[in-house]
């Protein structure tokens, strides 16, 4: 399992579509800083990306709290339980 962290509402289309092709059977997706408002911003493409790969995700609580947002989708990680999945995947991958 690799572990892509994205930081970022947007990036350039180019950046978008290099991580979204880049993603694998079983890779997990965490949505940190403004990233996590594509959890409510772009739930329809973070959806696709859970059907069509078969995609994990998850969210800091942290910035859930500092955004005022409960997300529909995903699962909240502790900054501890963030440390563990990051030491837990074979690659990290930061957009």
């Amino acid at each position: 399992m690799r572990l892509h962290q994205i930081n970022q509402l947007d990036y350039p289309a180019s950046v978008e579509a290099n991580w979204q092709n880049s993603l694998q059977d079983g890779d997990h997706i965490l949505f940190i800083e403004a990233g996590i408002l594509r959890l409510v911003h772009q739930v329809n493409t973070v959806k696709a990306l859970i059907d069509g790969k078969n995609i994990e995700v998850y969210y800091l609580q942290s910035d859930a709290v500092a955004y005022g947002l409960s997300p529909n989708i995903g699962t909240a990680l502790s900054d501890e339980d963030w440390v563990n999945t990051t030491f837990n995947a074979e690659a990290n991958i930061s957009w």
